[in-house]
Protein backbone atom coordinates (compact mmCIF):
# COMPACT_ATOMS: atom_id res chain seq x y z
CA UNK A 1 0.00 0.00 0.00
CA UNK A 2 1.12 3.73 -0.89
CA UNK A 3 -0.61 6.74 -0.68
CA UNK A 4 1.11 9.59 -3.99
CA UNK A 5 0.45 13.25 -4.28
CA UNK A 6 1.93 14.13 -7.42
CA UNK A 7 4.27 11.36 -7.65
CA UNK A 8 6.16 12.87 -10.83
CA UNK A 9 9.00 10.90 -12.51
CA UNK A 10 10.18 9.46 -9.05
CA UNK A 11 6.53 7.26 -8.83
CA UNK A 12 7.01 5.91 -12.67
CA UNK A 13 10.52 4.64 -11.33
CA UNK A 14 8.98 2.95 -8.74
CA UNK A 15 6.16 1.36 -10.45
CA UNK A 16 8.51 -0.14 -13.03
CA UNK A 17 10.73 -1.69 -10.11
CA UNK A 18 7.28 -3.11 -8.66
CA UNK A 19 6.66 -4.73 -12.14
CA UNK A 20 9.99 -6.68 -11.96
CA UNK A 21 8.69 -8.12 -8.33
CA UNK A 22 9.00 -11.62 -7.67
CA UNK A 23 5.74 -13.00 -6.19
CA UNK A 24 5.92 -14.05 -2.37
CA UNK A 25 4.28 -17.24 -1.81
CA UNK A 26 0.64 -16.74 -1.72
CA UNK A 27 0.50 -13.90 -4.11
CA UNK A 28 0.42 -10.19 -3.49
CA UNK A 29 -1.73 -7.36 -4.36
CA UNK A 30 -1.05 -3.35 -4.78
CA UNK A 31 -3.01 -0.69 -3.44
CA UNK A 32 -2.08 2.29 -4.91
CA UNK A 33 -4.22 5.77 -4.17
CA UNK A 34 -3.77 8.92 -5.92
CA UNK A 35 -3.52 11.58 -3.26
CA UNK A 36 -5.50 15.26 -4.64
CA UNK A 37 -2.64 14.75 -7.32
CA UNK A 38 -2.85 17.68 -9.98
CA UNK A 39 0.10 16.15 -12.24
CA UNK A 40 -2.05 13.35 -13.52
CA UNK A 41 -0.27 11.14 -10.60
CA UNK A 42 -4.22 9.07 -10.71
CA UNK A 43 -4.07 8.02 -14.87
CA UNK A 44 -0.27 7.34 -14.64
CA UNK A 45 -0.75 4.59 -11.61
CA UNK A 46 -4.47 3.77 -14.20
CA UNK A 47 -2.24 2.73 -16.86
CA UNK A 48 -0.31 0.22 -14.84
CA UNK A 49 -3.70 -2.32 -14.89
CA UNK A 50 -2.68 -5.11 -16.52
CA UNK A 51 1.18 -5.03 -15.54
CA UNK A 52 0.44 -5.02 -12.12
CA UNK A 53 -1.97 -6.56 -9.19
CA UNK A 54 -3.07 -2.96 -9.04
CA UNK A 55 -6.24 -1.43 -7.30
CA UNK A 56 -6.41 2.38 -7.76
CA UNK A 57 -8.05 4.54 -5.18
CA UNK A 58 -8.68 8.41 -4.76
CA UNK A 59 -8.48 10.57 -1.91
CA UNK A 60 -9.68 14.21 -2.72
CA UNK A 61 -8.63 15.77 0.35
CA UNK A 62 -4.86 16.09 0.77
CA UNK A 63 -3.07 14.05 3.75
CA UNK A 64 -0.40 10.88 3.17
CA UNK A 65 -2.66 9.49 6.21
CA UNK A 66 -6.35 9.66 4.50
CA UNK A 67 -4.73 7.75 1.05
CA UNK A 68 -3.65 4.78 3.92
CA UNK A 69 -6.46 4.84 5.35
CA UNK A 70 -8.39 4.27 2.25
CA UNK A 71 -6.61 1.94 0.88
CA UNK A 72 -6.81 -0.38 4.58
CA UNK A 73 -10.36 -0.16 4.03
CA UNK A 74 -9.86 -2.46 0.78
CA UNK A 75 -7.24 -4.18 2.03
CA UNK A 76 -7.12 -8.44 2.48
CA UNK A 77 -4.58 -10.75 3.13
CA UNK A 78 -2.32 -11.99 6.11
CA UNK A 79 0.53 -9.10 5.99
CA UNK A 80 0.10 -5.29 4.99
CA UNK A 81 3.38 -3.70 3.26
CA UNK A 82 3.82 -0.10 3.39
CA UNK A 83 5.70 2.20 1.04
CA UNK A 84 6.27 5.58 -0.57
CA UNK A 85 6.22 6.67 -4.29
CA UNK A 86 9.92 7.77 -4.00
CA UNK A 87 11.53 4.12 -3.41
CA UNK A 88 13.67 1.76 -5.34
CA UNK A 89 13.23 -1.70 -4.53
CA UNK A 90 14.80 -4.87 -5.34
CA UNK A 91 13.05 -7.77 -7.26
CA UNK A 92 13.23 -10.04 -3.86
CA UNK A 93 11.62 -7.46 -1.67
CA UNK A 94 8.37 -8.99 -1.08
CA UNK A 95 9.73 -12.19 -1.12
CA UNK A 96 12.01 -11.37 2.00
CA UNK A 97 9.17 -9.50 3.79
CA UNK A 98 6.97 -13.20 3.32
CA UNK A 99 10.12 -14.47 4.99
CA UNK A 100 10.86 -12.24 7.40
CA UNK A 101 7.08 -12.35 8.56
CA UNK A 102 7.19 -15.94 8.70
CA UNK A 103 10.81 -16.34 10.51
CA UNK A 104 9.51 -14.32 13.67
CA UNK A 105 5.80 -15.46 14.08
CA UNK A 106 6.18 -13.91 17.73
CA UNK A 107 6.56 -10.46 16.17
CA UNK A 108 3.24 -7.85 14.81
CA UNK A 109 5.53 -4.82 13.72
CA UNK A 110 8.31 -4.94 11.21
CA UNK A 111 10.60 -1.75 10.89
CA UNK A 112 12.50 -2.88 7.24
CA UNK A 113 15.67 -1.26 6.00
CA UNK A 114 15.55 1.92 4.02
CA UNK A 115 19.06 3.24 2.24
CA UNK A 116 19.07 6.56 0.72
CA UNK A 117 19.88 6.79 -2.20
CA UNK A 118 21.81 10.04 -2.63
CA UNK A 119 21.93 11.96 -6.20
CA UNK A 120 25.59 12.78 -5.41
CA UNK A 121 27.78 12.43 -2.48
CA UNK A 122 26.40 14.66 0.13
CA UNK A 123 28.69 16.68 1.94
CA UNK A 124 29.94 14.89 5.49
CA UNK A 125 29.30 18.35 7.07
CA UNK A 126 26.01 18.51 6.15
CA UNK A 127 25.04 14.69 7.79
CA UNK A 128 27.32 15.50 10.99
CA UNK A 129 25.27 16.98 13.78
CA UNK A 130 21.98 16.19 12.41
CA UNK A 131 19.82 12.86 13.14
CA UNK A 132 20.35 11.70 9.21
CA UNK A 133 17.92 9.01 9.93
CA UNK A 134 15.29 11.33 11.01
CA UNK A 135 15.61 13.15 8.06
CA UNK A 136 16.11 10.84 5.40
CA UNK A 137 14.21 8.15 6.92
CA UNK A 138 17.19 5.75 6.64
CA UNK A 139 18.33 2.83 9.23
CA UNK A 140 22.40 3.68 9.53
CA UNK A 141 23.94 1.56 12.28
CA UNK A 142 21.03 -0.57 12.83
CA UNK A 143 21.79 -4.41 13.16
CA UNK A 144 18.75 -7.25 12.65
CA UNK A 145 16.85 -7.83 15.58
CA UNK A 146 14.08 -6.61 18.22
CA UNK A 147 13.13 -2.66 17.52
CA UNK A 148 11.57 0.31 18.80
CA UNK A 149 8.53 0.80 17.01
CA UNK A 150 9.63 4.55 16.60
CA UNK A 151 11.87 2.65 13.75
CA UNK A 152 9.46 2.02 11.45
CA UNK A 153 9.29 4.60 8.40
CA UNK A 154 6.73 4.65 6.01
CA UNK A 155 8.86 4.19 2.85
CA UNK A 156 9.55 0.17 4.09
CA UNK A 157 7.19 -0.95 7.16
CA UNK A 158 5.15 -4.09 7.42
CA UNK A 159 2.59 -5.48 10.03
CA UNK A 160 0.17 -8.24 10.48
CA UNK A 161 -3.37 -7.42 9.21
CA UNK A 162 -4.40 -8.26 12.63
CA UNK A 163 -2.43 -4.76 14.03
CA UNK A 164 -5.54 -3.05 12.61
CA UNK A 165 -8.23 -4.83 14.03
CA UNK A 166 -10.60 -3.12 16.04
CA UNK A 167 -10.76 -0.21 13.18
CA UNK A 168 -7.11 1.06 14.36
CA UNK A 169 -6.13 3.75 11.69
CA UNK A 170 -3.47 6.43 10.79
CA UNK A 171 -4.09 9.65 12.32
CA UNK A 172 -5.00 12.24 9.67
CA UNK A 173 -3.98 15.18 12.08
CA UNK A 174 0.19 14.34 11.78
CA UNK A 175 2.10 13.43 8.55
CA UNK A 176 2.35 14.98 4.85
CA UNK A 177 -0.47 17.35 3.86
CA UNK A 178 -0.21 19.71 1.38
CA UNK A 179 1.32 22.36 3.62
CA UNK A 180 5.22 23.21 4.19
CA UNK A 181 5.40 23.14 7.86
CA UNK A 182 3.41 19.79 8.95
CA UNK A 183 4.04 18.21 12.23
CA UNK A 184 6.42 14.75 10.81
CA UNK A 185 5.80 11.54 11.73
CA UNK A 186 2.83 9.86 10.27
CA UNK A 187 4.45 6.53 10.33
CA UNK A 188 6.10 6.71 13.60
CA UNK A 189 2.93 7.81 15.24
CA UNK A 190 0.93 5.00 14.59
CA UNK A 191 4.23 2.59 15.29
CA UNK A 192 4.19 4.23 18.76
CA UNK A 193 0.51 3.69 19.26
CA UNK A 194 0.41 0.06 18.39
CA UNK A 195 3.74 -0.76 20.38
CA UNK A 196 2.29 0.86 23.30
CA UNK A 197 -0.07 -1.63 23.10
CA UNK A 198 2.38 -4.33 23.16
CA UNK A 199 3.15 -5.60 19.71
CA UNK A 200 6.51 -6.31 19.17
CA UNK A 201 8.86 -4.49 16.34
CA UNK A 202 11.41 -6.73 14.42
CA UNK A 203 13.73 -4.64 12.69
CA UNK A 204 14.55 -6.67 9.42
CA UNK A 205 18.04 -6.32 7.07
CA UNK A 206 16.68 -8.48 3.98
CA UNK A 207 14.01 -6.22 2.85
CA UNK A 208 15.70 -3.58 1.97
CA UNK A 209 14.72 -0.31 -0.11
CA UNK A 210 16.58 2.80 -1.52
CA UNK A 211 15.09 6.19 -0.89
CA UNK A 212 15.28 8.29 -3.82
CA UNK A 213 16.62 12.04 -2.37
CA UNK A 214 16.32 15.25 -4.81
CA UNK A 215 19.53 17.17 -4.89
CA UNK A 216 16.86 20.30 -3.28
CA UNK A 217 16.85 17.53 -0.45
CA UNK A 218 20.70 18.25 0.63
CA UNK A 219 20.09 22.38 0.61
CA UNK A 220 20.47 23.45 4.20
CA UNK A 221 17.03 25.12 4.24
CA UNK A 222 15.37 22.05 3.24
CA UNK A 223 17.27 19.97 6.18
CA UNK A 224 16.22 22.86 8.54
CA UNK A 225 13.04 22.74 7.53
CA UNK A 226 12.94 18.80 8.18
CA UNK A 227 14.06 19.55 11.91
CA UNK A 228 11.35 21.65 12.21
CA UNK A 229 8.51 19.43 11.01
CA UNK A 230 10.23 16.66 13.20
CA UNK A 231 10.49 19.10 16.47
CA UNK A 232 6.78 19.60 15.69
CA UNK A 233 5.94 15.90 15.41
CA UNK A 234 7.82 14.95 18.00
CA UNK A 235 5.24 17.27 20.22
CA UNK A 236 2.65 16.30 18.53
CA UNK A 237 3.20 12.24 19.92
CA UNK A 238 3.69 13.57 23.42
CA UNK A 239 7.37 12.58 22.82
CA UNK A 240 8.92 13.72 26.64
CA UNK A 241 11.60 16.84 25.99
CA UNK A 242 14.77 17.96 27.60
CA UNK A 243 13.23 21.03 28.33
CA UNK A 244 9.35 22.12 29.78
CA UNK A 245 7.73 24.15 27.64
CA UNK A 246 8.10 27.68 29.57
CA UNK A 247 11.67 26.93 29.57
CA UNK A 248 11.97 26.09 25.74
CA UNK A 249 9.91 29.20 24.97
CA UNK A 250 12.74 30.98 26.96
CA UNK A 251 15.46 29.30 25.05
CA UNK A 252 14.45 29.90 21.92
CA UNK A 253 14.36 33.37 22.44
CA UNK A 254 17.54 33.51 23.84
CA UNK A 255 19.76 32.12 21.11
CA UNK A 256 17.09 34.08 18.61
CA UNK A 257 19.12 37.15 20.02
CA UNK A 258 22.84 35.38 20.82
CA UNK A 259 22.94 33.11 17.71
CA UNK A 260 23.44 35.81 15.06
CA UNK A 261 26.14 37.21 17.29
CA UNK A 262 27.94 33.75 18.49
CA UNK A 263 27.55 31.34 15.53
CA UNK A 264 30.11 33.11 12.60
CA UNK A 265 32.74 33.01 15.22
CA UNK A 266 32.78 28.91 15.83
CA UNK A 267 33.36 26.27 13.60
CA UNK A 268 31.08 25.61 10.86
CA UNK A 269 30.74 22.02 12.37
CA UNK A 270 29.43 23.59 15.59
CA UNK A 271 27.24 26.25 13.62
CA UNK A 272 25.51 23.59 11.77
CA UNK A 273 24.68 21.08 14.47
CA UNK A 274 23.55 24.10 16.94
CA UNK A 275 21.13 25.37 14.18
CA UNK A 276 19.69 21.89 13.34
CA UNK A 277 19.07 21.81 17.07
CA UNK A 278 17.60 24.97 17.03
CA UNK A 279 15.21 24.46 14.10
CA UNK A 280 13.84 20.86 16.28
CA UNK A 281 13.41 23.02 19.40
CA UNK A 282 11.42 25.65 17.89
CA UNK A 283 9.18 23.13 16.06
CA UNK A 284 8.75 21.58 19.33
CA UNK A 285 7.64 24.97 20.52
CA UNK A 286 5.14 26.10 18.03
CA UNK A 287 3.47 22.61 18.12
CA UNK A 288 2.81 23.24 21.92
CA UNK A 289 1.83 26.71 21.29
CA UNK A 290 -0.64 26.00 18.62
CA UNK A 291 -2.13 23.17 20.73
CA UNK A 292 -2.82 25.77 23.38
CA UNK A 293 -4.11 28.06 20.86
CA UNK A 294 -1.88 29.97 20.36
CA UNK A 295 -0.14 31.66 17.08
CA UNK A 296 3.30 29.81 16.16
CA UNK A 297 5.98 31.79 16.69
CA UNK A 298 8.79 30.21 14.19
CA UNK A 299 7.63 28.67 11.21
Amino acid sequence: MFSSHNGGDDLKRMLGGLMCLQSPLGGWRLIAVDNASSDGTGNVLRSYAGRLPITVLSEPVKGKNRGLNQALDRADGDFYVFTDDDVVVPADWLVQWRATADAHPDFDLFAGNTRALWPYEPPRRLLNGINVNVCYAGHEGMAEGPCDAASMYGTNMATRASAFRDNVRFDVTIGPDGSTNYAMGSDTELAVRLGSQGLKCWFATAPTVEHIVPPAHLEPLWILGRGYRWGRGLARMKVPYSNSPKNLARKNSLKSVLYPIVLPFVSREVRWRRQWQSAVDRGYEDEIREGCGQKRRWA
